[in-house]
């Protein structure tokens, strides 16, 4: 029987220091070997869920962007996406702007930020390539900054759009966040299409996750695990909870497979 297992990465597969186990990949090279299909699903965007993946050596097909995207590695072809309205881009550019916060517009491969880059992934939006990032079709936005009551003040103006807020930061961080996705997307959706691009049904998966943007993979998966460090709204939506990222809980798991 083959399983398509779906891991959520930060928080979940990585420990808090960023770092995967050696036996945890170990494990999950024995279950790619036994033919299951395991694959990283994140708010990532591609670029970096494909660096995690390739370190896990599980890199056929991707989960990203909070499921707005599911990509086949092996032929280099989006198996489906969604994207936000142009007009909610613009919208959301200029209002930014505005409020002098820093935001960043995720294409397939590029993200165009309004303020500073952080990555050769990043290119800063100007006034030249402002059509040809409005042109793109934008996955994602993350609006991330310092300015917390501004932030969180715009957040709630941005709850009432025609969009779904996904993937918030704690108030308690320095820098905080949200990212804004189509109403279409969740890594649930992402996980019923790439369960029927390879012809595999839903009672065959498993997912494992941390935060909020995992619930809606607890809600379409056969099975659905929480690990120990999740807050108690994103536990209250699984079957089952496994120990911690800090404990390799998703290696434990995986071994009873």
């Amino acid at each position: 029987m083959k399983y398509l297992i779906a891991i959520d990465s930060d928080g979940t597969l990585r420990r808090s220091d960023g770092t995967i186990s050696n036996e945890t990949k170990e494990v999950i090279k024995k279950l790619k070997d036994q033919g299951h299909i395991i694959v990283i699903s994140t708010a990532r965007p591609r670029y970096h869920t494909l660096k995690i993946s390739n370190e896990v050596g599980i890199n056929d097909y991707l989960i990203s962007s909070n499921g707005t995207e599911v990509y086949d590695n092996i032929k280099k072809e989006i198996i489906y996406s969604s994207y936000l309205e142009k007009e909610e881009v613009k919208r959301i550019y200029n209002e930014i702007n505005d409020l002098s916060l820093r935001g960043v517009f995720v294409t397939e491969d590029i993200e165009y930020t309004t303020q500073f880059t952080r990555n050769d992934n990043q290119v800063l939006l100007t006034d030249n390539n402002y059509n040809e990032m409005l042109n793109s079709n934008i996955k994602q936005i993350m609006i991330i900054d310092t300015k917390k009551d501004i932030l969180r003040d715009y957040q709630s103006k941005v709850e009432t759009y025609n969009v779904s807020i996904m993937d918030s930061s704690k108030q308690d961080k320095e820098e905080i966040y949200f990212s804004i996705i189509s109403k279409s997307s969740s890594k649930g959706n992402a996980i019923i299409k790439l369960a029927e691009y390879l012809n595999i049904p839903m009672e065959n998966t498993i997912s494992i996750g941390n935060d909020y943007n995992d619930i809606s993979m607890f809600k379409v998966t056969n099975i659905s695990l929480a690990v120990a460090n999740a807050d108690d709204e994103t536990k209250k939506h699984a079957k089952g909870i496994i120990l911690g990222n800090d404990e390799d809980g998703v290696r434990l798991y995986l071994e009873t497979l």
